[in-house]
């Protein structure tokens, strides 16, 4: 995956999360904030509706105090003068005015001295089943008060809907008793009280009776949730809030359950205001998203790839010359200088490293070159050597002797016989002699040519590449075995094939081709004449064969020995410099011979058996 893909998923990895952190926020933090306003403003609107109908009591109860607070009341649950009922408790009078549909007036004794209800649908005046016409017991709410100010106000539950009611005791109009009994005032809570309720309330309320409520209802479900506790409870559907409450009665038992509905206004535009902000910052984060990348393909990774293929170019033409363009003054812009100057660096020490390699290439094939010449003068000293003991073994005193003996007249005709005799003997082995050294003499001459020739021929590379010609193969061979000596062939089979005529030539060096032939030869003589196992006659066949190697036509000359083999473990390590299974060994034959093969464009393979059973190298080079 490239560097781009990987920072954009990054990127569109770390959106997500802030998108799921924010979305997160919104549903978890930001939206129940929401809800919870639009509870405590539903739970508000519960409260205002209930304080509206207490304030509906309570100015019930100030009117319902300001008559029991008066003389001509406080006279009449005396004496119930029948002119305080003809002036004032007319249907025009209080009721019309104070909008009271019932009104007792009850004594001390809970005597009932005169009442009156009306529905106020049909201006009927009707009896209520809940409160007694003619006697309240003297622990009744609505007349157990213990003082002047003392009242007794609240809600019940009638046959015709529920109804406030207020009791106050009646006193003389500066408020001094005694107390001669209460007066009751009371108001229906029915439709239109209720419209006006909430007109004020500023909300819809629904008022109905505890006992009327069904069994299998919800409101059913809140009342036995609440019961007596005077709370609230909230039941949300899709579109509203339903906030329920209790109210109690005289006797402090449930009366009147309120309803409220609120619409979800406030959780709507809680969830309008989250979509709106979640759909802002969506777009905003796709747009930042894009802004990120386009600064970033502009300013990191289009400059990255310019220099990755700047790197590729450098690395396909190995060109260390090219240069990137590093005019930035970022980190990138740092980073193209530093590959400039680690080019620039590499380049130089390119060029060093050549320049010390050509030394030490030169240096390998000096050496490799100083170990042919070795193996070259070896047998030329064998012969120089030969030729100077068979010319110090030769009589040449003696013949002197005898030459100036015969140069005296007065020796005996016997002894000038025996003198020509030996003049004779010497003559012939002089004769011998020279022929002998002209034969060692010419062997010199071969050598010391062998030895020019590779002079020759490193001179030659020195200033310039091997020059390639076609090798006759079966000559290469013959000539190469020449150079071995008489000494190491008078130990030796040399068994030339058929094949090495059949094949067609070689293209190669021949001086070099000539110095690897001469060491593998040289090598199997030694493995020969290294071997402990049981007395052979030393053996080296000769033979070639054409093969088709890597798609190249290829011409091997085969040098097989009966030697001392090599161990398996050794195979692999033959051609490595230094390496040698020998006594005294110089590890620069076989070595050099594999790296001279492989300049020519050939290579050496080496076979074996094991220890003992003798090897087979073989030189590879190409067909002419």
């Amino acid at each position: 995956m490239s560097l781009q893909y990987k920072i954009s998923a990054l990127f569109l990895a770390v959106f997500l999360l802030f998108g799921m952190f924010i979305y997160a926020v919104q549903a978890l933090v930001i939206l129940p904030s929401f809800l919870s306003i639009e509870t405590q403003d539903a739970k508000m609107d519960m409260e205002r509706a209930a304080q509206t109908i207490q304030r509906e009591i309570g100015a019930l109860s100030q009117s319902a105090g300001e008559w029991a607070a008066w003389d001509d009341t406080y006279r009449f649950l005396q004496d119930h003068n029948s002119q305080f009922q003809e002036s004032n408790l007319t249907r025009t009078g209080i009721f019309e005015l104070l909008r009271v549909d019932l009104l007792y007036f009850v004594d001390l004794s809970g005597n009932v001295i005169w009442s009156v209800v009306y529905d106020r649908e049909t201006g009927d005046e009707i009896r209520l089943q809940e409160l007694s016409d003619n006697f309240f017991a003297p622990d009744h709410p609505l007349i157990a008060l213990p003082n002047e100010n003392s009242s007794t106000k609240g809600l019940l539950n009638t046959a015709y809907g529920p109804l406030m009611l207020v009791s106050k005791p009646s006193l003389d109009s500066n408020s001094h008793g005694p107390n001669r009994g209460a007066l009751v005032f009371g108001r229906f809570l029915d439709a239109p009280a209720i419209r006006r309720i909430s007109k004020q309330a500023r909300v819809e309320i629904t008022a109905l009776p505890v006992p009327d409520i069904a069994p299998d209802s919800e409101q059913a479900v809140v009342a036995a949730e609440l019961g007596y506790s005077g709370g609230t409870s909230i039941r949300a559907t899709d579109g509203e809030n339903c906030i329920y409450q209790i109210l109690p009665d005289i006797y402090g038992k449930p009366a009147l359950m309120l309803q409220v509905k609120v619409p979800k206004l406030i959780s709507a535009e809680g969830r309008s205001a989250n979509r709106h902000a979640r759909m802002f910052l969506a777009g905003a984060a796709l747009f930042l998203l894009l802004v990120l990348l386009v600064m970033l393909r502009y300013l990191v990774l289009e400059p990255i790839a310019k220099l990755i293929q700047h790197a590729d170019e450098v690395g396909r033409h190995d060109d260390l010359s090219i240069r990137l363009n590093a005019d930035r003054k970022d980190e990138i812009g740092v980073l193209a200088r530093e590959f400039n100057q680690m080019v620039e660096r590499l380049s130089d020490t390119r060029k060093a490293l050549v320049e010390q390699s050509h030394q030490a290439g030169f240096a390998e094939l000096s050496s490799g070159v100083l170990h042919n010449i070795g193996n070259a003068i070896t047998p030329l000293k064998v012969r120089v050597a030969n030729i100077e003991s068979a010319l110090r073994e030769a009589p040449v005193a003696e013949l002197d002797m005898a030459l100036h003996e015969l140069g005296n007249a007065d020796k005996p005709s016997q002894r000038r016989a025996d003198l020509r005799a030996f003049t004779d003997l010497a003559a012939r082995e002089f004769a011998s002699l020279i022929t002998t050294t002209c034969e060692q003499i010419v062997g010199v001459a071969r050598q010391i040519d062998h030895v020019q020739r590779i002079l020759n021929d490193q001179e030659s590379l020195s200033r310039a590449a091997r020059v390639l010609k076609p090798v006759d193969v079966a000559k290469l061979a013959g000539d190469s075995v020449k150079l071995l000596g008489a000494e190491v062939l008078s130990s030796l089979q040399i068994e030339y094939d058929d094949s090495l005529e059949s094949v067609s030539k070689a293209l190669g060096s021949p001086v070099a081709l000539q110095q690897i032939v001469v060491n593998l030869l040289k090598n199997a003589a030694e493995s020969i004449r290294n071997c402990t196992s049981s007395p052979r006659v030393g053996n080296i066949r000769l033979s070639a064969k054409k093969e088709s190697r890597e798609g190249h036509e290829m011409i091997g000359l085969r040098v097989s020995d009966n030697g001392m083999g090599i161990a398996p473990e050794n195979l692999s390590r033959v051609f490595e410099r230094g390496f040698s299974t020998k006594a005294r060994p110089s590890g620069q034959g076989l070595h050099w011979c594999a790296i001279t093969a492989t300049a020519l464009g050939g290579q050496i393979t080496i076979d074996s058996a094991g220890t003992g059973q003798g090897a087979s190298v073989s030189l590879w080079m190409p067909s002419a």
